[in-house]
């Protein structure tokens, strides 16, 4: 797993809008953007089917090092093969051998880990069977999907532009919405009488309150959890994700980011766009607070993105936080303007298992 300190200026991806709350007249024709296989082509330079291999042996690496501990260290090469590095040490051949046998290519530097951790883990444990639980619902008309845009603010219209996130189900609360923690403007008041409210964006227009923030974080991991109002609850029980000019991704389960995998997100901005893993175990620094679990993306998202779901096949990989082009007017300038100083478009972005991790029955929602 490789990990590197940030150092660039990184800008969060929500969006500051003021407006008036009224209910939408009108609903502005969607664009016409790439199909997902479009931009599977266009940003990954793959077909359909090479992105989900690739998304599949990420998986299946991610499953394999969370299993084994610190003896191994995997990401994908530039080919898209998983590959595996073995630690030295008393169970170095029974790994080999492990990797070896699942399909893995061998990185043959082997590295060292402390004494205390390599004695620590015991033996090999049985790779993670894939069985997620199937908790969606139908896809409505009405749904709102992963990508759609919406305004975390006040019923007044202030507030912040957003990203939904993952659809999920919250084991006391029921049907929520797992977005970035920097969208909620009123982070101090989550959970009271005076929370920030959640409302749909249609363009300009913003709809009618479908939602609440009842928890926020903003350190170590940048997410936010939405509780969906009951009226509302129905619009959310979809495991979906927008790809504009195309049907919809289903999701099917969660995978940890693997250095290498093919990643895909859906932003309320810049729509449905393609990348790469670049790093895990990232440090970025947003206004007075450090990430320390971040993982990075070759995806550029601007204002707006923030929040919204990063897959890898059709699993979760991450909820949207950061861009070191954020506050560029278009994707093409931004790439021009990175690479005049010497830079590329990088996502930032929070792992969905630590979300999960650290609410204890929360589930995406999957089929």
């Amino acid at each position: 797993m490789r990990r590197r300190a940030c150092a660039l200026s990184v800008t969060a991806v929500s969006l500051l809008f003021m407006t008036v709350v009224s209910t939408p007249t009108a609903v502005a024709a969607p664009p016409e953007p790439a199909s997902l296989a479009d931009a599977v082509a266009r940003d990954l330079g793959l077909s359909p089917q090479q992105f989900l291999d690739r998304a599949d042996a990420a998986r299946r690496l991610a499953e394999f090092t969370t299993a084994v501990g610190p003896a191994v260290r995997g990401h994908l090469d530039a080919a898209g093969l998983p590959v595996v590095a073995v630690a030295d040490g008393p169970s170095h051949a029974d790994v080999v051998d492990a990797a070896t046998t699942a399909g893995f290519v061998i990185d043959p530097a082997a590295f060292d880990i402390p004494a205390p951790v390599l004695d620590a883990f015991g033996p090999l444990l049985d790779r993670v069977p894939f069985d997620p639980s199937l908790t969606a619902g139908p896809i409505r008309a009405s749904s709102y999907l992963g990508g759609d845009s919406f305004l975390a603010g006040t019923p007044a219209g202030a507030g912040l532009r957003c990203s939904l996130g993952f659809n999920a189900v919250d084991p006391t609360r029921g049907a929520v919405n797992i977005t970035a923690g920097h969208c909620d403007p009123g982070e101090s008041s989550t959970g009271s009488a005076v929370t920030t409210g959640a409302y749909p964006m249609y363009g300009s227009l913003v709809g009618s309150k479908f939602g609440s923030f009842y928890r926020t974080s903003r350190a170590h991991n940048d997410y936010a959890l939405i509780d969906i109002d009951d009226g509302n609850t129905g619009e959310f029980e979809s495991n979906a994700m927008r790809v504009p000019g195309s049907g919809p991704l289903l999701i099917t389960g969660t995978v940890d980011p693997v250095v290498g995998a093919p990643v895909c997100k859906s932003g309320a901005t810049t729509g449905f766009s393609c990348g790469t893993i670049l790093s895990t175990g990232q440090h970025v620094t947003m206004g007075g607070n450090v990430l320390d679990r971040s993982f990075s993306t070759s995806i550029c998202a601007l204002r707006g993105d923030s929040g919204g779901p990063i897959v890898s096949g059709t699993l979760a990989v991450g909820i949207a936080n950061a861009s070191n082009v954020g506050d560029q007017p278009s994707c093409e300038i931004a790439t021009v303007v990175s690479m005049l100083q010497g830079q590329r478009p990088e996502l930032f972005a929070t792992p969905i298992n630590d979300i999960l991790a650290e609410n204890p029955g929360l589930t995406v929602r999957t089929s």
